[in-house]
């Protein structure tokens, strides 16, 4: 079994190596053709026509794809107060466990409806890049499954810190008692 999570972890940490540079390669481009077509507009008075349509593409694609590099590091945002309030390890590791199964099983809820829309808008084209719409849908689908397996890498390892009493306080109790950063 240890054997089997040293081998998950390397897969992940490349997953999470190719995740990180897939969304820079995306947000440089964004960039660029943001830059391009401002002076394209204000410059030559002409602008990129599939300028809008890239930058969405990829916007949409690091956002869905970029929300498991935030799973991986357990920064999203959750309604962890009943968590923060109650004392007891052993409950907090519950609530957070299910908390995490919860997000776990609608991103997979939601996997079925995001193959439909594939299907249903894979012959249809985007009218600036000529690029089929499919490739806007096929981003919650990667995106998804990244951020199941980022849960899947963080959550048995802050169960069991949380069981054992040994996770680092929260920024919520640092701050109620009266801790310093």
């Amino acid at each position: 079994m240890k054997k089997f999570i040293q081998v998950y972890c390397k897969i992940d940490d490349l997953v999470a190596t190719i995740i990180k540079w897939f969304c820079a390669i995306l947000l440089f481009t964004m960039i660029c053709v943001c830059f391009v077509n401002v002076v394209g507009r204000y410059v030559f008075h002409n602008s990129f026509r599939a300028a809008e349509e890239i930058v969405i593409l990829c916007a949409v694609w690091v956002t869905c794809v970029g929300a498991s590099l935030t799973a991986r590091a357990d920064d999203h945002v959750t309604l962890d107060l009943l968590q923060e309030l109650i004392k007891s390890h052993k409950i907090r590791a519950v609530l957070y466990a299910i908390t995490r199964f919860l997000a776990c099983f609608f991103l997979i809820a939601l996997l079925p409806a995001a193959f439909k829309m594939v299907r249903i808008y894979a012959p249809m084209k985007l009218s600036g890049t000529g690029w089929h719409q499919w490739v806007l849908y096929d981003s919650y689908i990667v995106g998804s499954i990244a951020m199941v397996l980022g849960y899947l890498r963080i959550t048995p390892g802050k169960v069991i810190a949380l069981w054992n009493g040994t996770e680092e306080k929260s920024e919520y109790e640092k701050i109620n008692e009266g801790e310093e950063k």
